[in-house]
């Protein structure tokens, strides 16, 4: 019924016979009520709310927010940056986060986003960097936060065999959803004083 109307509306408007114009007008008119070739109702693809790497917002952002970029795909490219930022090889990032380096490869050259589960080990790598960033901030001295760097401290907490891990890295506990939760809860600890 509804492509009917379309089409109607659509050879109403088209004084010519010409099958090119028809097919034209009817396009454009699907496009204007927002639906696809097929006549079907175009999805909107909501517009991302952060960039992974703006490690700030990745950890203050609500968890709607944090699901909608997992969803969305975290550019393949992020990987690269992050291990730009902690100052580590690429390689070194690759392995912590369990991503294969021939896949995030192609999908760099594809300029291509990661998988949902993919995109979620960065987000929360990006998300750790945040809460140091937040726990210097709040800290009070401005002095101290302005010269910080945050990542590069992580790296350095990351790499050392911590006594709350059993005398494990805490790097070794990247590539998962829980652990990545279990380093952001033995952070947070430093703040409130406990030992982490």
């Amino acid at each position: 019924m509804e492509q009917e109307r379309i089409m109607a509306s659509a050879k109403a408007r088209v004084t010519s016979t010409n099958p090119t114009k028809a097919a034209r007008a009817v396009s454009a008119e699907r496009a204007v009520q927002g639906q696809s070739e097929s006549g079907q109702k175009k999805l909107e693809i909501p517009k991302v709310p952060f960039d992974v790497l703006d490690f700030r917002k990745a950890y203050h952002s609500s968890s709607a927010d944090r699901i909608q970029v997992i969803k969305a795909g975290v550019s393949a490219k992020s990987v690269y940056d992050l291990a730009t930022a902690l100052k580590i090889s690429q390689d070194e990032m690759l392995q912590r986060l369990g991503l294969s380096k021939s896949t995030v490869s192609r999908k760099v050259q594809a300029d291509d986003t990661l998988t949902a589960d993919q995109s979620e080990r960065v987000l929360g790598m990006s998300k750790l960097i945040g809460l140091v960033q937040t726990i210097v901030d709040e800290s009070g001295d401005p002095g101290v936060a302005k010269d910080f760097d945050a990542a590069v401290w992580l790296e350095a907490w990351l790499s050392q065999p911590n006594p709350a891990l059993g005398g494990v890295l805490p790097s070794t506990y990247l590539d998962t959803h829980e652990g990545l939760e279990l380093l952001s809860t033995l952070i947070a600890q430093m703040q409130s004083g406990a030992y982490a």
